[in-house]
């Protein structure tokens, strides 16, 4: 921990509380952990911005003692709820791979937000950024900046004060950009992926230093890895430290998975699975926290599981944890979509730091198994191997009724993924710029 004079980073992040779901945790945390590095941290966000999800809790989880500035934006969001007869910014989740029906106007203003909107539709906060950051200039030293991203047009924003004032600059990377999965399925003409590109390479050269989540994501810029530094999402250990919520008791095995579930993560051989382990009398409930998009529903009343699968609404990440601790089973799947071996969500960690039984659906050489084997957890089935998934979870089942409760890990020698400790990684980037 540093005991020197305090040096200050101005962190950009379109996503900070009331904002809810994963994006917002990453900087939420290292914003939390920095000053214990002899880093400042001064956030500049949006005061107003599209987000699929809100949660009003994490507000109480910003340092009364951290600056945060919120600067206007302009963006076609409102527009377009407007027209689709909704108020509001707020944006539905994406569920990629679905093959439900879409209307001509979806499709329409889908091509529009492709190829208009480049790197994205969130790049009109752009300029308001910078000139919060000028304003800040004037009265006070700063001695490096972050953007994070997606949305990637954040990066713009550290692009502009690095060429203007020779700002020390990292960027971060919290997903892949012009190779993250999805874009493969957006209707782009071939200039909009070249000037998305030729963006993202600009970024990359300029950056002092780029920040990104996994080894994986590392190797796809293979041109400026000696400037790329991982640094995980982790979990806050304080997190985890008896949430102060009422007891959720349960009288029944328990599965869970917490978070959005899209087409693209509909495991046919796991709810296969699932019937025949109801088939043997095995009491069990399935519990899906966020939105499932209607293929995996459609699945499950394939395989008779409709009438033990419950459904609820995005929740608090204060409850979310605790239903995580409280499960019998975590559920993880890695959405089966190219390139998906670099894919490794910030929830893999709270399931893991959650101490309880993780089932893990996906690609058996990406980064999130190796996650799972330095955890010392059961290791990532392929979404085709019945066998595995039917062995793992009778053994599951197996220890479940002998003693009638779930099996709980130590995560002691995992506290190197802790947000606290990536938060260290993060400070001694910053030292080294």
């Amino acid at each position: 921990m540093s005991t020197g004079p305090t040096k200050k980073v101005l962190i950009f992040t379109y996503y900070w509380p009331p904002a809810g779901g994963v994006a917002v945790q990453r900087f939420l945390k290292f914003s939390k952990f920095l000053p214990q590095y002899g880093w400042e941290p001064i956030v500049i966000t949006v005061e107003n911005g599209s987000y699929p999800y809100y949660d009003e809790s994490l507000l109480n989880e910003v340092s009364p003692s951290l600056r945060v500035y919120r600067t206007k934006t302009f963006e076609p969001f409102e527009l377009y709820n407007l027209i689709r007869g909704k108020k509001g910014k707020t944006m539905p989740v994406v569920s990629v791979g679905s093959h439900q029906k879409r209307t001509v106007f979806q499709r329409v203003s889908e091509y529009i937000r492709a190829n208009y909107f480049i790197p994205d539709a969130r790049k009109g906060w752009v300029p308001y950024a910078v000139k919060q950051a000028e304003n800040i200039l004037k009265h006070e030293k700063i001695d490096a900046i972050i953007t994070t991203g997606p949305p990637h047009s954040a990066h713009l924003i550290g692009l502009r004060l690095k060429q203007k004032y020779g700002l020390k600059w990292i960027a971060d990377l919290r997903d892949p950009w012009t190779q993250i999965f999805y874009n493969r399925l957006l209707p782009r003409t071939e200039s909009s992926r070249k000037k998305d590109h030729d963006l993202e390479t600009e970024v990359l050269k300029t950056a002092d230093r780029v920040t990104v989540i996994s080894p994986g994501m590392k190797n796809q810029f293979n041109q400026f890895k000696q400037k790329i530094d991982v640094i995980y999402n982790g979990y806050d250990e304080e997190d985890f430290i008896v949430p102060n919520i009422p007891e959720i008791k349960e009288d029944k095995f328990i599965i869970r998975y917490v978070g959005n579930l899209m087409a693209s993560q509909n495991v046919e051989k796991f709810w296969e699975a699932l019937s025949d382990l109801r088939k043997g009398n095995f009491d069990f409930e399935i519990e899906f926290i966020g939105r499932v998009d209607a293929d995996v529903k459609d699945s499950i009343a394939k395989y008779d599981l409709a009438d033990v699968a419950v459904y609820r609404d995005f929740m608090d990440h204060k409850m979310a944890i605790h239903l995580m601790v409280e499960a019998s089973l975590l559920l993880f799947i890695i959405p089966a979509v190219e390139d998906n071996k670099l894919i490794m969500t910030g929830k893999l960690f709270e399931y893991i730091a959650s101490g309880s039984e993780i089932i893990a659906i996906g690609p058996v050489d990406g980064d999130a198994n190796e996650v799972l084997k330095m955890a010392e957890r059961k290791p990532m089935v392929d979404y085709g191997d019945r066998v595995s998934l039917v062995q793992q979870l009778n053994e599951i089942k197996g220890q479940w009724t002998a003693n009638h409760k779930s099996v709980k890990y130590s995560t002691a020698h995992f506290s190197n993924f802790s947000r606290q400790k990536q938060a260290g990684s993060l400070a001694h980037i910053l030292e080294a710029i």
